[in-house]
């Protein structure tokens, strides 16, 4: 018992001066008991065309449909009714019938010249409606039925008439999500239970694709493809007739993903959600080519790396939200900075950056400009290693120090590899040593390509000076009483002193170096600080002190504006 298609051709033949139309050509499948056959194509490509012909209410233009072995157009009216139940768009039925009495229309074929419903047809009756999960609507008015409960008596009366073949079309239309997966599932069931054939159309392709055993495919061409969903899905055949502008199929989540064209790509972990959400507003997920924004697990919430900026939501609605107005970067790109990390680590102490997740010892870099009093700790430690008592002299030199810890693997990477290295002030951890460079260790560290160097500056300055240093400058000032252009003249000559160290390994990038030096100390809090000075290697001349002479046995530092110099800048 089965349903077979033969060189079917449907449409409409000629009448009133109208040509013949061909709507499907050449048709060739066939539909298993058992199984539930699922009916897929866009709008217009002609399902419910074929399915009329199916049924039998429109006679095919040439082919034929074979039931249970027999050609549909020899058999009778009663005979086809017996075999063969349909299920179309109908949505309104006899107001003042039950439901009991809809579903027993579908006895009619099978009753005498009467059409008297006996005790047999009456049980079975009461079968179909069981079958259906509709037993309970048995007495209740079709017209105070929703459009599920409905459905399942429509489904019902095409049980009633024992048939071996049931054809839908739309079934699942004006359901609710629940009630659509419910209806779906009911359909399978009973082609597994009773060993119907089922072919049912639908526009819900990825519910159809999740419970379907086979799918015909109807292209907008006409031609017909049949196959398992899984068949169907990796030949590309779902996504060639589904894609468009805005909508794109997935084959390995089988759904459906927004705007594959114009999104943006996007580097996400695994989270599902976070990726829908981000899908709605442009963005693709994209696990190893370069991306232009960053979206990664944090404690609580959501760090969100994007040109040069790293910042924090507790939700993905919040993530979500904010990347919807982002533009289109045409210099940064999110990169894989590991490579760079480590070479800049090499250049030196101060450009050493561990990555890992912290362990014990290990506290938030945050705390320093967080809690005076950590800070204030630091700050006594250094006045007792340099043996002095003046804690402005200890805060001024403890401020330099971190400065160049900041400035240092940041510009190292940026300079030597052309990465613009995040240090995401809530990533970035201390651990302390009795003295040397402050170890620093980052959990995740995100980097980007810049291709444009002067594109660079803002997001170094804003990561290093605005998120870094103005908290701890500000903390440390209510320690101790020191001007703002003293810390700033401390934060230009780290500045410098990073950059001199990093041409001492790599005297041929003076030329791209000298620049990016001069242009963040023409920049907000770092301007009228000081500047580079060329030829030979850079060198820094500051215009404020550092109280570097306040220690027991100083004199000026090496930046001092005081020192002499020759005509070309250098000591003399």
């Amino acid at each position: 018992m089965s349903l077979r298609l033969e060189a079917l051709c449907a449409g409409y033949p000629a009448r009133r001066g109208r040509g013949e139309r061909r709507v499907l050509d050449g048709l060739a499948a066939s539909a298993a008991p058992g199984e539930l056959t699922v009916l897929i194509g866009p709008n217009g490509s002609g399902k419910s065309t074929l399915l009329k012909t199916m049924a039998g209410l429109q006679p095919p233009l040439t082919g034929r449909v074979h039931l249970d072995g027999e050609v549909l157009g020899s058999l009778s009216p009663a005979e086809v009714a017996r075999k063969l139940a349909a299920v179309l768009t109908e949505r309104d039925l006899p107001p003042l019938l039950s439901a009991r009495e809809v579903a027993g229309l579908g006895r009619h074929p099978h009753t005498g010249f009467t059409g008297r419903l006996g005790p047999a047809d009456h049980a079975v009756v009461s079968w179909a409606l069981s079958a259906v999960n509709a037993g309970h609507l048995a007495e209740r008015q079709v017209s105070e039925l929703s459009d599920g409960e409905r459905q399942r008596v429509l489904i019902a009366r095409a049980l009633a008439q024992e048939p071996s073949v049931i054809l839908l079309d739309e079934p699942t239309a004006f359901l609710d999500v629940t009630s659509r997966v419910a209806l779906m599932g009911l359909l399978r069931t009973l082609a597994r239970d009773r060993g119907l054939v089922i072919v049912v159309s639908t526009h819900d392709l990825e519910l159809a694709l999740r419970v379907a055993d086979r799918v015909w495919l109807v292209t907008a061409e006409g031609v017909l493809h049949t196959g398992t969903p899984e068949e169907l899905t990796e030949n590309g055949l779902i996504g060639a007739c589904f894609d468009g502008e805005e909508l794109s199929f997935d084959r390995q989540a089988g759904v459906f993903t927004l705007n594959p064209a114009r999104a943006r790509p996007v580097r996400l972990p695994d989270d599902p959600l976070l990726e829908r959400a981000l899908a709605r507003e442009g963005w693709r997920r994209d696990a190893a080519g370069a991306v232009q924004l960053a979206v990664d697990h944090r404690e609580g919430g959501y760090a969100a790396a994007y040109d040069g900026r790293t910042p924090w939501f507790p939700t993905i609605p919040e993530v979500a939200a904010w990347a919807r107005h982002l533009h289109d970067h045409p210099v940064l790109l999110p990169a894989a900075p590991a490579v760079a990390v480590a070479g800049t680590s090499t250049l030196g102490g101060y450009f050493e950056l561990e990555v890992g997740p912290p362990g014990d010892g290990w506290q938030p870099f945050t705390d320093l400009s967080a809690d005076p009093s950590a800070l204030a700790g630091r700050i006594d430690s250094v006045a007792e290693r340099l043996g002095t008592q003046e804690r402005r002299v200890a805060a001024s030199i403890l401020f330099q120090g971190l400065a160049a810890r900041l400035w240092s693997p940041v510009l190292g990477a940026f300079i030597v590899h052309d990465l613009l290295l995040d240090l995401p002030p809530q990533d970035l951890h201390w651990r302390p040593v009795p003295s040397g460079p402050l170890p620093l260790r980052i959990a995740r560290p995100t980097g980007w390509q810049a291709a444009d160097p002067s594109a660079a500056i803002e997001p170094i300055y804003r990561n290093v000076v605005t998120e870094l240093l103005e908290p701890l400058a500000e903390t440390t000032r209510g320690i101790v009483k020191l001007a703002p252009g003293l810390l700033w003249g401390n934060a230009a000559s780290s500045l410098a002193g990073s950059i001199r160290a990093v041409l001492r390994r790599h005297p041929e990038l003076t030329a791209r170096a000298v620049p990016i030096g001069r242009e963040l100390l023409r920049t907000k809090l770092l301007k009228g600080t000081g500047d580079l000075a060329e030829p030979g290697r850079p060198f820094f001349v500051r215009r404020s002190c550092c109280l570097y002479y306040r220690l027991p046995g100083g004199g000026k530092c090496g930046d001092c504006a005081l020192i002499p110099r020759n005509q070309s800048g250098a000591p003399s």
